[in-house]
């Protein structure tokens, strides 16, 4: 019972965020990011989502994570230092932000 309460109180908080309203102009929950990783050169491209949403296989990372915490706010251009569990951080520059 405890669980239905909590996926109920998730429903009632839930908003519906419609493509065409998402600011493409700064990261934040709904948009696609493209960034490329300073020292490897590889590019990748993330959904930042709510935590129950996330998938990292289906790259729809959490606002939570480290990497969405780094990225929300920021615009295209900038480069991010992401902490990662084992090495030193990530330098991540975004490219591109988009609606998803």
């Amino acid at each position: 019972e405890q669980r239905i309460a909590q996926m109920e109180e998730r429903v009632r908080r839930a908003t519906v965020i419609d493509a065409k309203d998402v600011d493409t102009g700064v990261v934040s929950v709904g948009v696609k990011v493209h960034v490329k990783d300073q020292k490897t050169g590889d590019s990748r491209k993330f959904q930042l989502v709510g935590s129950a949403e996330a998938n990292p296989a289906e790259n729809k990372l959490s606002h939570e994570s480290p990497i969405g915490k780094a990225l929300l706010g920021r615009k295209r251009g900038e480069v991010v230092s992401v902490d990662v569990p084992r090495g030193p951080a990530k330098k991540l520059k975004i490219t591109k932000i988009e609606a998803a």
